[in-house]
């Protein structure tokens, strides 16, 4: 008997356990389950905040694709007319600086021409290309353009010529238009405009 008094509060506390688990428990899970439902939204909205510009500028990139490849970049796409005189332009000689004349370069030249009519209107290569009067004006100053396009040929060294002919180009373009171009009178109005866009060397032979 005094064997079966000692295990009956024994399994009294057993049992006593089981329904606490049994109560408790399912209350625990939700808990839990709330807690990591919880933690998902907090990592979610972290990770929207870091990404969302990011995923804005993938939006954008379509678009810009399109403009790229339809050539609208804001401006015209059109090319300059090319004004082309071999027998002046297309092979002018020059001693390139430090080389107490003992070297030579031969450049090839084209011009890049744009220009507005006196109704502030672009012109297109075309009708500069068939703009009688105005060839004439550029033929008579092509002895001009020859001058500074080697003056600056003269300033620059061998190793100017290797590495910085984008440079080079640039300057000449500038020179002519504010030795040349601009001083032209293209109509009696003073109203129309051609000048240089762009100079594309054609040659360059250094000896």
């Amino acid at each position: 008997m005094a064997d079966n008094e000692q295990d009956d509060p024994g399994g009294g506390g057993g049992a006593a356990g089981g329904s606490a688990l049994k109560k408790y428990g399912p209350l625990a899970a939700i808990v839990l389950l709330a807690q990591v439902v919880l933690a998902w939204v907090v990592i979610q909205v972290t990770i929207s905040d870091k990404v969302g510009p990011a995923e804005s500028e993938e939006a954008l990139l379509p678009e810009i694709q399109e403009q790229m490849e339809s050539g609208d970049t804001g401006e015209s796409g059109a090319l300059p007319f090319y004004l082309k005189r071999p027998e002046s332009l297309g092979k002018i000689t020059a001693n390139p600086a430090g080389t107490n004349a003992s070297r030579f370069v031969v450049i090839g030249v084209e011009l890049g021409l744009v220009g507005q009519n006196a109704d502030g209107e672009d012109l297109k290569p075309s009708e500069i290309e068939v703009d009688a009067p105005a060839m004439l004006l550029i033929d008579a100053n092509i002895g001009k353009m020859q001058a500074v396009i080697l003056k600056i040929l003269g300033k620059k060294y061998i190793d100017q010529y290797e590495s910085e002919m984008d440079d080079m180009g640039e300057e000449i373009r500038r020179e002519l238009n504010s030795q040349v171009f601009q001083k032209i009178e293209w109509d009696d109005d003073g109203k129309k405009q051609i000048e240089v866009a762009e100079v594309v060397f054609t040659k360059k032979i250094i000896q």
